[in-house]
């Protein structure tokens, strides 16, 4: 991709990827983290989510209708919105692995020997991104599905499997763009940012959804155990007894996008008529098990 093909909000995220040293990404994050959680009267809040509703095609008629009426008392509270009920169907069938967000299929690609996956032509290892070099060799001859949130998207993440939450491991990180363009800059662009790995043993085998903090990403936090935003160290926990989660519970929330990585071990296949740039509803086939769904 030619430099000159890019959008200027391409060549910003580059730069910033190329340019910007890790403290003062992580510093200007955590600023406008800290900025959408600011108190804001009811007046200024309708009108903010009004303006960024339309210039992001927000579509207001899926959120909740009391969070509507209520009013959003930040913009955190607005961009963390949940759903109105039946906005989202949830395929229940047991050889289905569901979209765990709403996004942009932006890969599915097969984790090849070594643990090395290949997209658009860049590679990067999966012991780097889930930070298990053990739990990686499962993966192996798998698939990995990336989705990108959109500004206008659902910002919360759903178990797309049912299981049960074996660990969860916070690695810290930098705090880049995750565009395509910072992506082409920055290959390991995924396994270089901040991220929460949530690894799931279901009957299909091991499933890892990982949550990736870009630039602008307040913090991450999670649905079943409270976590620490922004760790200074890697920290795993281990479940014991493991928590059982459903399909279509809540796994994560972004305060503010970011991209969501899932693995699953051989044995998936891409849910039929799926081709990468596709827009994604939480809750709609993703994956099916090989042989499983017609």
């Amino acid at each position: 991709m030619r430099s000159s093909d890019l959008s200027w909000r391409d060549r910003l995220a580059v730069a910033l990827v190329e340019r910007t040293p890790p403290r003062s990404a992580m510093a200007a994050s955590q600023a406008l983290g800290a900025a959408a959680r600011l108190p804001l009267p009811r007046a200024v809040s309708r009108a903010a989510v009004s303006t960024y509703a339309r210039i992001f095609d927000v579509d207001l008629g899926e959120v909740d209708p009391g969070q509507l009426a209520e009013g959003f008392g930040s913009f955190d509270a607005f961009f963390t919105r949940s759903l109105r009920e039946g906005a989202r169907q949830i395929d229940k069938r047991p050889e289905v692995l569901v979209s765990p967000c709403d996004g942009r299929l932006r890969e599915i690609s097969e984790i090849e020997a070594q643990g090395v996956v290949i997209a658009k032509g860049y590679g990067y290892a999966i012991d780097e991104l889930i930070a298990d070099a053990a739990m990686a060799k499962r993966f192996v001859g798998g698939l990995q599905t990336v989705i990108y949130l959109h500004p206008r998207d659902y910002h919360r993440v759903h178990v797309p499997f049912s299981g049960v939450a074996k660990r969860l491991t916070l690695v810290p990180g930098r705090m880049l763009p995750v565009t395509d363009a910072s992506v082409a800059a920055e290959p390991r662009l995924f396994a270089v940012n901040e991220r929460a790995v949530h690894l799931l043993e279901t009957d299909a085998g091991m499933v890892a959804v990982v949550m990736v903090a870009a630039f602008g990403v307040g913090h991450m936090s999670c649905d079943y155990r409270d976590v620490e935003a922004h760790p200074e160290a890697q920290t795993s926990v281990d479940f014991s007894p493991p928590p059982f989660l459903a399909k279509g519970d809540g796994l994560g929330v972004f305060h503010l996008g970011s991209t969501v990585v899932l693995l699953c071990e051989p044995g998936f296949e891409a849910a039929p008529g799926l081709t990468p740039g596709d827009r994604l509803r939480f809750g709609q086939p993703l994956l099916t098990r090989a042989g499983g769904a017609e």
